[in-house]
This record gives C-alpha cells, sequence and structure tokens, in this order.
C-alpha cells in the first residue's frame, strides 16, 4: 500500500485537552494572586552566604524592607506570588497560540476539506495528501494473503464476515470488530527475526544468517483514525501449562521484534473458570481501536 503523504490530524484532540488544562489552571491562579499580599520579593546574595529577602511595594524603591528569618513564610508567599504572574502571562501566550492554531486549521479539518469540498467529478482525479477513511479502508482491505491452512479435523466456526477461524472466543472478537466497522484481517502471516538480530544495524558481510519464523496472529486490526495497526492476540487456553509456556516464548518473540503489549499488541486471555468477557472486548476496541 502507498503511504499517505500526510497522516490524518491527531494533534487537535490533545491541543483542545492541553487548551482546556491551561485554561482551567490559569483560572485557578488568578483566584489564588487575589488572596497573595501586596508588593514583591527582593532576593540578595553574595557568594555563598545564606540569601536575604526584601519586600518591596513601589518600582520606584527596589531596596524594599529587609524580611527577617523568622518570616520566612512570607517571602515564600511573594516568591509565590511573582512566579504565579509570570506564569499567568506565559499561559496567556499558550492559550492564545493555540486557539489561533485551531481556528487557522479549522480544528483539525481544513486540509481534508480542501479535498472533500471538490465535486465528485473533480476528486476522482486527483490524489488527496491524507486519504479518506473509505479510501484508506479500501486500500487496506485490498490486500491479499495466504492465512494458516485447518486442517480437516478443525472444527468450523463461521464469523459473521462468513470467514472460519478457530474457536468461538474468536467468533466474538470477530464478530465484535465488525459491528464496530473495525478493519482487520484473520491470522495474516507476520515474518519475524530469531535471535533478537536487526536487518538496520547489522554488517551483513560478516553477520550470520539472520533466521526467521512466520507467526499467524488470530487478528492483525486497523485503527482507521490513526492509520496505526494492531496484533490481537487471543490466548484461550491459560490454564494449560504447556499451552502458557507457548505464549510466554511467542510474547518473548514479540518484544524482540518490538512489538510490545499496550502499544502495537492487544492480548486477550481466558480459562475454563474465566471465559473470554465480551465486556472486555468492548473495552479494548473502544481504547485501541474507535
Amino acid at each position: 500500500m502507498n503511504k499517505e503523504l500526510l497522516l490524518p490530524d491527531r494533534l487537535t484532540t490533545q491541543i483542545e485537552k492541553r487548551l482546556a488544562e491551561l485554561e482551567n489552571t490559569l483560572n485557578k491562579l488568578k483566584e489564588v494572586q487575589k488572596e497573595m499580599p501586596q508588593g514583591h520579593l527582593r532576593v540578595a546574595q553574595k557568594g555563598d552566604k545564606r540569601p536575604w529577602f526584601y519586600h518591596y511595594t513601589s518600582p520606584d524603591n527596589l531596596t524594599g524592607n529587609y524580611i527577617r528569618k523568622k518570616d520566612t513564610e512570607f517571602a515564600k508567599a511573594l516568591a509565590q506570588k511573582d512566579y504565579n504572574e509570570s506564569l499567568i502571562q506565559q499561559l496567556q501566550k499558550e492559550i492564545n497560540t493555540l486557539q489561533e492554531y485551531l481556528t487557522q486549521s479549522q480544528n483539525g479539518y481544513a486540509i481534508s476539506k480542501l479535498y472533500e469540498n471538490l465535486c465528485p467529478a473533480r476528486q476522482a482525479l486527483i490524489t488527496p495528501v491524507t486519504l479518506t477513511h473509505e479510501q484508506y479502508i479500501a486500500k487496506w482491505k485490498s490486500v491479499t494473503w495466504q492465512g494458516h491452512s485447518f486442517s480437516p479435523d478443525t472444527p468450523i466456526y463461521d464469523t459473521a464476515n462468513k470467514e472460519q477461524v478457530r474457536s468461538k472466543s474468536e467468533v466474538i472478537i470477530a464478530d465484535t470488530l465488525l459491528r464496530h466497522g473495525i478493519p482487520y484481517r484473520y491470522e495474516y502471516p507476520l515474518v519475524l527475526k530469531k535471535g533478537g538480530f536487526s536487518l538496520e544495524h547489522t554488517d551483513h558481510k560478516h553477520a550470520p544468517s539472520i533466521k526467521t519464523i512466520t507467526l499467524y496472529p488470530d487478528f492483525l486490526c486497523l485503527n482507521v483514525h490513526t492509520r496505526q495497526e494492531y496484533i490481537w492476540e487471543h490466548f484461550g487456553l491459560m490454564d494449560d501449562p504447556d499451552y502458557a509456556r507457548n505464549v510466554a516464548a511467542k510474547l518473548r518473540l514479540y518484544v524482540e521484534n518490538n512489538i510490545f503489549p499496550g502499544r502495537n499488541l492487544i492480548m486477550t486471555m481466558e480459562t475454563q473458570k474465566n471465559p473470554l468477557s465480551t465486556r472486555s472486548i468492548e473495552k479494548i476496541i473502544t481504547e485501541f481501536l474507535n
């Protein structure tokens, strides 16, 4: 698949969250400042000697009055007040900058609207810098692959998408993905390096041959909004010691190939006493794939 020149906007949501945090902090600081003492703090210090603190109330007299050691709390209040004043100014600058960005980018939609607002005839002649979700899904789904073969005695479990999978739990996962409109590939082959070698940092003239292994993860899922792919592995026999040892070996192999749980690897597990929870599937999809 050809890569997009520009990924869909992921910044606006972060900016809106940051903006809310900045505005909330600004409002709280303004309330705090109302309770602060009048005047400002001047600090005087020579070499390594103890600093001396002075309280001044007018820019015409910066010398101020000496603050005795027993009144250190008063000095702290003045220092905090001065810091808060500078912070308020900086917060306001950042708020103004972020608000201007949201205005200029039309809350992150300005670039996509350039294409979407064209007539269909003109759209057909153009490859947008960022594909629409529908265009990207179509390209992603157009990939063909040969999955892991099924033996003749394999139980048949069919999904709502007319695919054969290997367990009832995989049916539940596949059908939930389909219901949420999450594109996925079942048992899409994944070639991993064995032994932790890195193709990017290997001296090929003197390096040993790099061994690989092909795995067939249960699902390869796509977050359409971020264009990120996630491997979804369901481990359904975790109360079987041999099965659990194989799971541990597989997870170690994933980590050696920079595939990490919570980053680009989703895992679900079950035992006979703790079956797969549909509520957990829903929460996972909401967290990683919607």
